[in-house]
């Protein structure tokens, strides 16, 4: 996938540029483009201290209603002594609190806040120490809607918002939405190859409580080093920059998680597995209502399956009525590994790291890759379960001994 810069795209708005995206052929160690997501900014005021506890957050006008704000802060405490930071809408009203308790606000990554509903909020930070200091590391503007430019389009088969769909039969809607409680968009960002600052999304699937698998490539910006990916340590740790977003658009509210470890990454496979926790200002992770079943069964040609995902960054979506095209192909970037099935299930970017599920609603592979243009009929590709699950046994086996115990 293949952002299109702002600088390419005077014509569209600002909220549509930053998510208008073309796929470039696949080729042999070229790292796929995940689909930025938001425009990131910097207040014109982004410090507070003592001395001045209380800024109001000035952003850039970008003329459309937004979907959401995010903010993320970093304190620098040197007396260690309480802090707490309010966030309010300019109407008064309470959008998020949080206190000295959580440590990440005082890391160098700093901490990201829930979404916050008001555009424009009060940041007021309140300290009985002179040398504290809390400062805005980032403004996020999540735009209302993407430019839905597909990259990958199959003939019959189309995404479609879970929450839109007309399922007459309620055990079917229901074991529908019992799947995309455990669908998660990774909301990420982090610095680019020329070293400005990017934002981006991909999506996911929990595994259990605290366990949520997506792809590698989603773990740094395109054109830094394999080595940037997924890092957790050093000036930019991706994991700490990462979000999980297990919302619907219209919960009252959102249920978004912080990245916590990575507990394996894998380039060939395409697939990082992320341990979550809460956010400073967020909610408890609470046991999922049911796990996914995990199936590492041989795929066959013609096997039905369906895709939940996060299509161009857009709510909780299914690709149904579409199946297997062929089970067994090399890994992305190894011809000797056969670890990858191709699908003709309609994706989009922002896609990456959607679970794909066979007809009897098993978990059978991960979502990476769309076709190369003018080449569709060949399909888009997912990851094999059985081969992530045999290489995480190899390399972790208490953590294979953790996720298939959970997901029976």
């Amino acid at each position: 996938m293949l952002v299109v810069s702002l600088a390419q795209t005077s014509r569209l708005s600002i909220a549509s540029a930053v998510l208008a995206a073309i796929v470039p052929p696949c080729l042999a160690d070229e790292v796929p483009v995940t689909t930025e997501f938001g425009v990131v900014f910097t207040p014109f005021v982004d410090s507070l201290s003592k001395g001045r506890n209380r800024i109001q957050i000035d952003a850039p006008d970008f003329n459309v209603s937004p979907r959401y704000y995010r903010l993320r802060f970093q304190v620098t405490n040197p007396e260690g002594v309480p802090w707490t930071i309010t966030i309010r809408s300019p109407g008064g009203q309470m959008l998020s609190t949080f206190d000295q308790t959580d440590l990440r606000c005082q890391s160098e990554a700093g901490c990201w806040t829930v979404r916050l509903g008001s555009s424009l909020p009060t940041v007021r930070f309140d300290t009985s120490s002179s040398a504290a200091v809390a400062k805005v590391l980032t403004g996020l503007y999540m735009p209302k809607q993407a430019q839905r430019t597909f990259y990958s389009p199959m003939q019959g088969s189309r995404d479609e918002l879970i929450s839109s769909l007309d399922l007459p039969d309620d055990d079917e809607r229901s074991t529908l939405q019992d799947k995309a409680e455990n669908l998660g968009m990774l909301i990420a960002s982090g610095p680019t190859e020329d070293g400005s600052k990017a934002n981006w999304c991909c999506s996911g699937v929990r595994l259990n409580g605290d366990l949520f698998m997506t792809n590698w490539h989603c773990g740094a910006a395109k054109g830094l080093p394999d080595s940037a990916f997924w890092k957790t340590s050093g000036s930019f740790n991706s994991c700490q920059a990462s979000l999980v977003d297990l919302s619907w658009d219209h919960d009252s509210q959102g249920r978004e998680y912080a990245c916590r470890s990575v507990e394996f990454e894998n380039k060939k496979l395409d697939v990082a597995v992320l341990r979550l926790e809460a956010l400073a200002d967020g909610p408890l992770l609470a046991r999922p209502l049911s796990l996914p079943v995990l199936s590492t069964d041989a795929l066959q040609s013609g096997d039905q399956v369906m895709v939940l995902h996060h299509p161009a960054c857009e709510p909780k979506s299914v690709t149904r009525n579409c199946g297997v095209k062929n089970p067994s192909l090399p890994s992305w970037i190894d011809d000797q590994q056969a670890s990858e099935f191709s699908h003709n299930c309609t994706t989009e970017n922002g896609s990456s790291g959607g679970p794909v599920y066979s007809a009897d609603g098993s978990l059978v592979g991960l979502h990476h890759l769309g076709a190369k243009e003018g080449e569709e009929d060949k399909g888009n590709f997912a990851v094999r379960l059985a081969a992530i699950l045999t290489a995480i046994e190899q390399e972790k086996p208490a953590l294979h001994r953790e996720i298939t115990a959970r997901a029976q």
